[in-house]
């Protein structure tokens, strides 16, 4: 084999991935918002700026058979995190735009993996139901941990407002049980 042959061979997969298009998790809407369902979990995401201006990604989840839900942040923010230890357990809060808020049971940084974030559960039953509950009448909320505060994420479009993120976990839950 030449060596121009053997330096073709080494380039070409480096070569090919310049072709491949990474997606970093769902895309919004017209209306600011990105739904997806998989494994029995509803996932609603909304958008917004972290302190730098950065795009970041708050997502709601609600799994469908006891009605646990959770938030998670995605974004580069979490770059700064990276030495966080992920067994130890924060208490995240989600303030709404109506004045309610929502501590959560647990919650944490996921550092070291393939996507990395914040996150804060609920667990199944009254918190979750009650947190679930004030979506119902938010436009937008805020996500606080570790004396880190993020958003405001807000939605907008046609056909959003008041309670846009609860409608779109509700309308996924009726359409995939």
């Amino acid at each position: 084999m030449s060596i121009a042959t053997a330096i073709g061979l080494a380039l070409s997969p480096v070569l090919a991935l310049q072709s491949v298009t990474l997606v970093d998790g769902p895309k919004p809407d017209a209306n600011g918002l990105a739904a997806e369902y998989g494994s029995g979990v509803c996932r609603i995401s909304v958008f917004g700026k972290d302190a730098d201006g950065e795009k970041i990604r708050a997502e709601f989840s609600r799994r469908l058979r006891d009605g646990n839900l959770s938030v998670s942040l995605y974004g580069p923010f979490m770059q700064q995190f990276s030495d966080a230890d992920p067994e130890e357990n924060y208490s995240v809060t989600v303030a709404f735009d109506t004045g309610r808020s929502a501590p959560s049971r647990s919650g944490g940084y996921d550092v070291g993996g393939f996507s990395e974030s914040v996150w804060g559960g609920w667990g199944p039953g009254e918190a979750s139901d009650a947190t679930y509950a004030a979506l119902r009448g938010a436009s937008s909320f805020t996500v606080s941990m570790d004396d880190y505060t993020y958003g405001p994420f807000t939605w907008g479009g046609p056909g959003t407002g008041t309670g846009a993120v609860w409608a779109a976990l509700d309308d996924c839950e009726t359409e995939n049980s």
